[in-house]
């Protein structure tokens, strides 16, 4: 009986080891082979998005790959003329950004003034000002947000270069569709093809759901939003309602970072308080709306992701991949739970993603 017991211990520390191996070696391969992985996630997640209009084509008797064809350029001309319409406008917003910097650390050396002037206690609270009569070499390092946000790319060059593979894969998979999906069936045994033929549809639902849905949303928002930004006279009113829109759909930091750019380029041309009010009132408010009004009729709520989730998904994604990490965090989650919801020994898990 001891010798059992003591067989079934060893066997179970043994599993446990293994799958902590196996762990480490899955967090490895996703870490190293991250620009192989965010390609291949972000033309999948495009294909799925631009899966009915070919099927639309295809039903009118025009061959799929020219379907393929005609959506993949038609989505890159939409794309170039969006970008031609607002490349002007993006240049002198950049070129304002100096103009914000230098505003803001006037406000802090104001700031910083103030609270010197009363007294040593407060002074001790902020970082003591360099003796500036003896010369000093700084070495101008790469930003910490450029890292973060190339982190799962790794470079500006390679970062081109995933780009550009993206539509070539998009029109692949989507013009050998057919092909890969059968294909796809036939790795598993028959009894267990109608449950796998279940589960990629049910991800690729969710996955168009939810990436045409928040962007419906973010443009609905950006509506809603333009209005009070012309009101307010801020300078390039529909190019920082798009970013306050788009900002604001990101899960729980999406407000903060949605208020950040105008109130910042307010802020730079000296607006009153009063303005500054309306910005965070109307980002608010409109955050509010789209969460909970919007969200829920345009997205789904099958797509929906409790709190906690979404924190986890947000915090390992973003640690792993950086930026690119914190955008495909939640589309890659709902993939998730796609999953386990069509998988009846995982139905508990996707259940516990979820908001009930």
């Amino acid at each position: 009986m001891v010798e059992t017991n003591r067989e079934t211990r060893s066997v179970a520390t043994a599993s446990i080891s293994l799958g902590i191996i196996a762990a480490a070696i899955v967090i490895a391969a996703l870490y190293y082979a991250s620009s192989i992985l965010i390609t291949l996630i972000c033309s999948v997640f495009i294909a799925f998005v631009l899966e009915p209009p070919v099927r639309l084509m295809e039903r009118l008797r025009i061959p799929r790959w020219v379907g393929s064809l005609l959506v993949v350029v038609l989505t890159l001309a939409v794309m170039y003329v969006l970008i031609y319409l607002a490349y002007d406008h993006v240049v002198d917003f950049l070129n304002t950004i100096p103009r914000v910097v230098a505003t803001v650390q006037r406000m802090v050396a104001r700031l910083e003034v103030w609270a010197r002037s009363l007294g040593p206690g407060a002074s001790t609270l902020l970082p003591s000002t360099p003796d500036t009569s003896v010369p000093t070499v700084r070495l101008q390092e790469e930003s910490p947000w450029t890292q973060f946000l190339l982190r799962g790319i790794g470079s500006v060059y390679a970062f081109t270069v995933t780009v550009a593979f993206i539509p070539f894969l998009v029109f692949f998979m989507l013009a050998s569709k057919n092909h890969i999906w059968a294909a796809t069936l036939n790795l598993f045994p028959m009894h267990r093809r109608q449950q796998t033929e279940d589960v990629i549809g049910g991800i690729t639902t969710m996955v168009r759901q939810y990436v045409l849905g928040n962007i419906l949303v973010a443009l609905i928002a950006a509506v809603m939003i333009l209005p009070v930004f012309i009101a307010v006279s801020l300078p390039y009113p529909l190019l920082l309602a798009l970013f306050a829109a788009f900002l604001s759909v990101i899960p729980y930091i999406g407000v903060a970072l949605g208020m950040l750019p105008p109130l910042l380029m307010a802020v730079a041309h000296d607006d009153s308080v009063g303005h500054l009010v309306a910005i965070v009132v109307v980002v608010f408010l409109v955050h509010f709306v789209a969460v909970n009004v919007l969200t829920p009729k345009l997205v789904g709520r099958r797509v929906k992701l409790n709190a906690l989730s979404v924190t986890l998904s947000m915090m390992f994604w973003g640690w792993l991949w950086g930026g690119l990490g914190l955008v495909l965090a939640v589309p890659i989650t709902a993939g998730l739970k796609a999953i386990c919801d069509n998988i009846q020994s995982l139905k508990p898990f996707g259940a516990w993603m979820g908001e009930g």
